[in-house]
């Protein structure tokens, strides 16, 4: 049974080479103001926390702790000079710094050491990812740092002047804290990533499209209906019809006013078939002055009827070409689909009253099975006629 839930998810939108350049600027903005916000937190955080132990008298961390502090302020002073890569880097290194001097002091059962864990974390965020080996010495620096602490810091440091209860409380918010950063830093790294993946799939989808668009009319060109006929043949499905149509006599307009003109009649038709057929309707242009239209859900009795609409629509569009109103007419050929004819079938069907059709006079209109099944000729649709 088919799943009939919507996704939520938005559907990637093309995105030019252009487009994907501004995108890829902007996200380098943001990601510089990543890094300043991450500095600030934590030059604003650590500088808090010095200034409690300096009036509760410790001054053992002080130093340490305030030449590290002193290299983050000058990195954030940095990244509005320079959008230097290695600002973040210096970041994660001087946080780094400070955990270490104040476990020293206060010992692993105030849990301080734990704030490694969003440092490390924050390597993924603060540097840009084609630094792919400084994030990884980052992150393995934070961890190993973490696990020395485990055995050179004592439990309990003699020189904090804190008792277990209230050691209890700092474990307790460093651990609320750590989780809280985390928590943030991921949810900012998944926002990262979720931009990259926007610009990468906009990309991609940019590249199929052009793959299979017609730059002269936007219209698709062969490659989707090709794959739409397989598609049809393997489901089996016979609700369809297929109409093959190209100018009357273009290569007498191309000689007489050039191939500039040929080309503004190309596209005058194209934009009448984009018109006159439905969203669910495949227009294609085949190749030359040839398109290729599967029609759904037609009925039979109505495809005669819906192709006479078109080609007149086509007589009756006009276009100017060296100030002059021209207008152009089409021949079309249809066949519809039937239990024993394959896609392929029902398109050299259509080719072949197409062909019918120019041989009857041209601007007119001729379905394959008026004159039975296409089977004295299988001539693909070309370029030629």
């Amino acid at each position: 049974m088919l799943d009939r839930r919507r996704s939520h998810a938005p559907a990637p939108v093309a995105l030019s080479p252009g487009q994907v350049r501004a995108l890829q600027r902007a996200d380098r903005v943001r990601g510089r103001w990543v890094v300043r916000a991450v500095a600030l937190y934590s030059l604003i955080g650590w500088l808090v926390v010095i200034i409690a132990l300096a009036r509760l008298g410790i001054s053992a961390p002080v130093v340490a702790s305030g030449i590290a502090i002193g290299v983050i302020g000058a990195a954030l002073f940095a990244s509005f000079l320079t959008p230097s890569a290695w600002v973040g880097a210096i970041v994660v290194v001087a946080n780094t710094a400070v955990v270490t001097a104040l476990t020293h002091v206060f010992g692993t059962d105030a849990s301080i050491e734990l704030q490694l864990f969003p440092i490390g974390f924050s390597t993924f965020l603060l540097v840009p990812p084609e630094y792919i080996r400084v994030r990884a010495a980052l992150a393995t620096m934070t961890a190993l740092v973490f696990g020395a602490l485990q055995f050179v810091a004592p439990p309990i440091a003699e020189r904090a002047p804190f008792d277990a209860d209230q050691l209890e409380r700092t474990s307790r918010v460093s651990n609320l804290l750590a989780a809280a950063t985390v928590l943030v830093l991921a949810w900012l790294v998944q926002r990262r990533f979720m931009t990259a993946r926007r610009i990468f799939e906009g990309a991609a989808l940019y590249g199929e499209l052009r793959a299979a668009t017609d730059e002269l009319t936007g219209l698709v060109n062969r490659r989707p209906v090709q794959a739409r006929l397989e598609e049809l043949e393997r489901t089996g499905r016979t609700d369809y019809a297929i109409a093959v149509l190209d100018l009357d006599n273009f290569k007498d307009v191309n000689d007489a006013y050039g191939h500039e003109c040929g080309d503004r009649a190309i596209q005058t038709v194209a934009g009448v078939l984009s018109d006159c057929f439905r969203d669910v309707d495949l227009v294609s242009r085949w190749g030359g002055d040839e398109f290729v239209v599967v029609l759904y859900r037609v009925l039979p009795s109505e495809l005669a009827s819906t192709l006479e609409r078109v080609r007149v629509a086509v007589e009756n569009t006009w276009y100017t070409w060296d100030g002059k109103d021209r207008t152009v007419t089409v021949s079309i050929g249809g066949a519809i689909a039937r239990t024993g004819r394959t896609p392929m079938d029902c398109l050299a069907a259509a080719d072949d009253a197409l062909y019918r059709a120019k041989e009857a006079g041209r601007n007119r209109v001729i379905l394959a099975d008026r004159f039975g099944p296409a089977t004295e000729s299988r001539r693909m649709p070309s370029t030629s006629d």
